[in-house]
């Protein structure tokens, strides 16, 4: 795990250099509000619900689970390439979509999406495909401060690594029509934040997360995506079967560090070698970790190390301190506004990559994997 961690800070840096001096203006003016610097009091990891006790088991196949009062969008990938599209606000690599009769078994549906990219690329595009819409709330605008969002995929058993993947929610102020950027830039905490689970280069899934205490990384301190698994057993990504990936964010409270964010992989939330929940992270939970620069090692009390702007280099920190919980926001306007799907691709095609998307949902409360439909 460790060899792996310092193999991608080396890939991170060599891409991002473009972007330094603004990385390292952002980080010396955010310096004091480093997640690794912050201090509070332990508490035991949360219930969360897992397996199939959510929303979706009230709706085998996921027939009628967008009239669910607690449902705020869902895509069903069914209809034309065209139709699809329209009920998105952005979306790139209309040449490489195609339906596919591919379904999650037990669906209620008939058909996926299919993004399909080739060596070449398809028409003169190159990338992987994107999609992008805001959620509307009950008052008429846009955004809630938890929320859940489903989705299933399948990987060719041929896919190529994947340099990002936008399997996440978002949160813009102002919200926008379109996703915006601000990758190797820590967010100030009034205008944006971003998450996301990605499988990378398909050995393991993991957090790919910007917020406003994210730590920098060597050699200059630079801001890329933090994650907080590290240390713990690979959760290897399937090929040639459907994967469910669910995602929760909570927000925090103006001033406290109280926000959340989970994740589970066919209805299992991470754990690590002993049977601790690692993919739950909150306020005070996991009860003790090492920050790693801007990783996170959940319940190790090995002494860490941290960036420090003003010396410019890493400096020790304690070990064994509680995650600090995320303070996603200053103000109480920035919300889950987004939902982003994309899927960035930086090299040239060698082969074939195909993925497939299928039963979408957005929700208030936990939905858990698709009840299979009776025959």
């Amino acid at each position: 795990m460790r060899t792996r961690y310092y193999q991608t800070v080396a890939l991170l840096v060599m891409l991002g250099v473009g972007c330094l001096p603004a990385v390292q203006a952002a980080g010396q003016s955010l310096a004091g509000e480093q997640a690794a610097w912050v201090t509070v009091e332990p508490r035991p990891t949360p219930s969360l619900p897992e397996g199939r006790t959510g929303i979706a088991a009230r709706y085998p196949g996921d027939v009628g689970i967008e009239n669910d009062p607690n449902v705020v969008f869902v895509e069903t990938f069914e209809g034309s390439v065209d139709e699809i599209c329209s009920r998105w606000e952005s979306v790139g690599g209309r040449q490489i979509l195609s339906v596919s009769d591919e379904v999650v078994p037990g669906s209620g549906g008939k058909q996926s999406l299919l993004l399909t990219r080739v060596a070449g690329g398809t028409d003169g595009y190159m990338d992987g495909g994107n999609f992008y819409r805001r959620l509307r709330n009950d008052d008429g605008g846009f955004g809630y401060d938890r929320l859940f969002f489903r989705f299933y995929m399948k990987f060719n058993a041929d896919h190529a690594p994947i340099h990002h993947y936008g399997s996440g929610l978002v949160g813009f102020w102002p919200p926008t029509s379109w996703p915006q950027g601000g990758a190797g830039q820590r967010p100030q905490g009034d205008s944006r934040w971003t998450t996301q689970v990605e499988p990378g280069d398909l050995s393991s899934w993991y957090y790919y997360t910007y917020w406003q205490g994210m730590g920098g990384s060597p050699p200059r301190g630079q801001t890329w995506g933090n994650t907080f698994e590290i240390g713990v057993p690979d959760r290897p990504v399937a090929r040639d079967q459907w994967i469910c990936l669910e995602i929760m964010v909570k927000m925090n409270d103006v001033g406290d560090s109280n926000g959340q964010q989970a994740y589970w992989l066919d209805g299992k939330l991470s754990r690590d070698a002993e049977g601790r929940v690692t993919s739950y992270l909150g306020k005070g939970f996991p009860s003790s970790g090492t920050w790693i620069y801007d990783k996170f090692q959940p319940y190790s009390t090995e002494r860490g190390v941290s960036w420090d702007y003003q010396q410019n280099r890493g400096v020790p920190v304690e070990g064994g301190r509680p995650f600090p919980g995320f303070q996603w926001r200053n103000r109480p306007e920035l919300n889950i506004n987004g939902l982003w799907l994309y899927r960035y691709m930086s090299r040239p095609e060698q082969g074939t990559s195909k993925v497939w998307w299928d039963h979408l949902v957005v929700a208030k409360e936990y939905i858990g994997p698709l009840t299979p439909k009776s025959p």
